[in-house]
């Protein structure tokens, strides 16, 4: 009957460790699965940011190439401002 006691004994003192481990190992969890929700989210945001980077990059380069076409819009204009200039100075009569 002693030896059954503390057997039933050595049984509950496992099973109260047990029930203890497993209660630890639910907060655990529970931390891991609020730790995984702010990883979704920090990856959902990197993948927005990721996106509107790319647009930007896209935007710039068209913004690019429109300001230099009307960069050499512009130095073709001054080039042939100056050279009616030249002609016109050419042109005048020179008064002595």
């Amino acid at each position: 009957m002693v030896n059954i006691q503390s057997k039933i004994d050595l049984l509950e003192d496992q099973n109260f460790k047990l029930v203890t481990e497993i209660n630890e190992l639910r907060k655990k969890c529970v931390k891991a699965e609020a730790e995984n929700v702010k990883l979704r989210q920090i990856i959902e945001k990197s993948i927005e940011f990721k996106i509107r980077f790319e647009e930007l990059e896209k935007k710039n380069k068209t913004d690019i190439v429109k300001f230099t076409a009307k960069n050499t819009e512009l130095k073709n204009r001054v080039t042939k401002l100056e050279q009616k200039r030249s002609e016109t100075c050419l042109e005048l009569p020179i008064n002595p």
